[in-house]
């Protein structure tokens, strides 16, 4: 064939076929008198037709023109020879150009048929060989014609020549096979065939088998490995069944009851405390409907029709509840409980339509509630008697008092003259006593009828209430240097309260200050505004309180300055404690001994809507 010709035989069977031609058509007129135009055209044609076989378009046109310029010396002879060169030019492009160019796209199609072959070829074998599946050729009679590296590699077997399915394929499973091959030849296709094939070191190995039918007597057969797939699975099974238990345990452990139900409204759950709660085997309510759960155990309630009642509607409804106080009525196997009954629909995808049921323990809470409530009403009898006490010992002591004040004023008005220096002594002393106790009982009074409800608070404006405190104690503030800031904030809270609150630590530090010029300075933190209050402080440059001391200065009838010329009772520190604790706020200083003290507190502050109208 001229397609399996190289080049240079090509070029040799071109010339052997010119140089005959040449001959033939030289013989032709030397022997021949009547030169005919037509043996040359023959002649000519043979060896061209036979070269542009082997070439293709371009060689062809080539070939046909040299054969064209060959013939015309013996053609030009010819009376009509411009006709016969003109046709021999024609042959030649058409003979040689057309079987060039059809053997150019014989050669392009053989060539793409070839490559795209090999490709093919390549490709299957490469897929065949490395797919991760165990792939396997066979015939109607079980027998393996061709297998690839995974079936090696897998199942062994690789020295065998021949290899019948009933070899790999596991003993229980071999009828199963048979089946499945004359399904496979009858039908042209199985798939989905879970079953086991044995390696050559009898290994057991689970499969998924599918199976397509090549030709009337072949298939192919394609087995996944699931072996890893299980694995995994066992692995993730376990790990589920962990931590199912984990959570079974932990929610055993609780205090409180919990019953699960699933979207059929059937118990799939319910923990220990259940059975402690109601006396009943929690076993026998996993898997029946939720209300025939309930009615089984809902006779241990107080109430049991209105229990009934409220986890009737919420499960009919789907509704939640989230609190609801039931009590258990104590018996032989069972305490007294209060109970606190939630039930919660679950809203997840996977899970819902079912519910959660708690049954939360608070008798404890209960009781401590009840005793906090009876020690509040004992308190507040407490302090009704205290008052009433207050009162009455306050009017009690406060007749004979008088009665002493007020003849010890006549002794001295009317006898001084008749008296030594020394009983004139007694009388300012007795008088001096009398207006002290006077002022004792007058601050025990205050302090115990400061009782505030908050309710009863209203908006004060501290910068009015502190204008009218520098007025009021003009007096006392002779000679001191008071200073107030002219931004102080409303707050909300006892105005006469707040006045007193003022008044007593402006006077106790005009009254405990050693310097020349008194100071005082009576402002707030703009920038601590914590928890809705503000914080306020009065600071002056007295004399100081040590550090071992700030805390007593705040007790009842407290007095660190025993100087006999020192006024006051000691009281009006703690009544500004009572009165900052009522409006639930808290006092403190901070001081430096001979410089200076700072007493701060906090007052609840008034939203800042309101601040603007109070001020405006």
């Amino acid at each position: 064939m001229t397609s399996r010709l190289n080049p240079t035989e090509r070029k040799i069977i071109g010339v052997v076929a010119y140089s005959i031609a040449l001959l033939a058509i030289t013989l032709l007129f030397i022997f021949l008198d009547d030169h005919s135009a037509i043996p040359v055209f023959v002649i000519l044609a043979i060896p061209l037709t036979l070269v542009s076989f082997s070439l293709k378009l371009k060689g062809g046109l080539l070939l046909g023109v040299a054969t064209a310029l060959m013939g015309t010396p013996f053609l030009i002879t010819q009376d009509d020879h411009l006709l016969l060169v003109g046709g021999l030019f024609i042959m030649g492009i058409i003979v040689g150009g057309g079987i060039g160019l059809v053997n150019e796209l014989r050669e392009a199609r053989r060539k793409r048929w070839r490559h795209s072959k090999n490709l093919e070829e390549r490709y299957d074998e490469e897929i065949f060989e490395n797919s991760l599946n165990i792939i396997h050729f066979i015939d109607k009679e079980g027998t393996v014609l061709k297998r690839n590296e995974a079936s090696r590699s897998t199942l062994g077997y690789v020295t065998k020549r021949s290899l019948q399915l009933s070899e790999y394929v596991h003993p229980n499973d071999i009828d199963r096979m048979k089946a499945e091959l004359l399904r496979l030849f009858e039908r042209g296709e199985v798939r989905d065939v879970n079953l086991r094939f044995v390696s050559q070191e009898h290994n057991g190995i689970s499969i998924e088998l599918r199976a397509t039918r090549a030709t009337e007597r072949i298939a192919v057969m394609e087995a996944r490995d699931l072996r890893q797939q299980m694995e995994l699975e066992r692995r993730l099974n376990e790990t589920e069944a962990i931590y199912r238990y984990l959570i079974e345990d932990a929610v055993d452990t609780l205090d409180s009851g919990i019953i699960i139900t699933d979207k059929r409204k059937q118990v799939v759950w319910a923990n220990k405390m259940i059975g402690q709660f109601f006396g009943v085997d929690r076993e026998r309510l996993i898997g029946i409907e939720n209300l025939r759960a309930f009615a089984r155990y809902s006779n241990v309630f107080d109430d049991s029709e209105q229990m009934s009642q409220v986890v009737k509607e919420a499960i009919d409804n789907g509704s939640k509840i989230d609190s609801y106080t039931c009590r258990i009525r104590p018996s032989i196997d069972r305490d007294e409980r209060v109970l606190e009954y939630r039930s919660i629909p679950i809203e997840t995808e996977r899970y819902k339509g079912g519910r959660i049921d708690h049954y939360i323990d608070i008798t404890k809470i209960k009781q401590l509630e009840a005793g906090l409530l009876e020690n509040a009403d004992r308190l507040r009898r407490s302090y009704e008697k205290l008052e009433e006490f207050s009162h009455v010992v306050s009017h009690d002591l406060q007749t004979p008092l008088r009665t002493i004040q007020m003849f010890s004023g006549f002794l001295l008005d009317d006898y001084e003259s008749k008296l030594d220096e020394e009983g004139v002594k007694y009388l300012h002393t007795l008088t001096k006593t009398s207006a002290r106790m006077r002022e004792l009982i007058n601050d025990l009074l205050a302090l115990s009828s400061i009782h505030m409800n908050a309710a009863s608070f209203e908006r004060v404006n501290v910068q009015r209430v502190l204008e009218e405190v520098k007025e009021d104690l003009h007096a006392r503030l002779h000679g001191v240097n008071l200073q107030i800031a002219d931004d102080l904030p409303t707050v909300k809270g006892s105005r006469s309260r707040i006045y007193r609150l003022f008044s007593n630590l402006i006077v106790n530090a005009v009254k405990y200050n050693d310097k020349a010029l008194p100071t005082l300075h009576v402002g707030w933190l703009k920038e601590l505004r914590q928890d809705g209050m503000h914080t306020f402080y009065v600071k002056d440059n007295g004399i100081g309180i040590e550090l071992r001391h700030q805390e007593r200065i705040f007790g009842i009838f407290e007095k660190l300055n025993k100087k006999k010329d020192t006024e006051g009772t000691g009281a009006g520190l703690a009544i500004c404690k009572r009165i900052v604790e009522e409006h639930k706020g808290k006092i403190w200083v901070e001081s430096e001994v001979g410089k200076e003290s700072t007493f701060y507190f906090t007052i609840p502050r008034e939203d800042a809507r309101s601040e603007v109208e109070i001020n405006g």
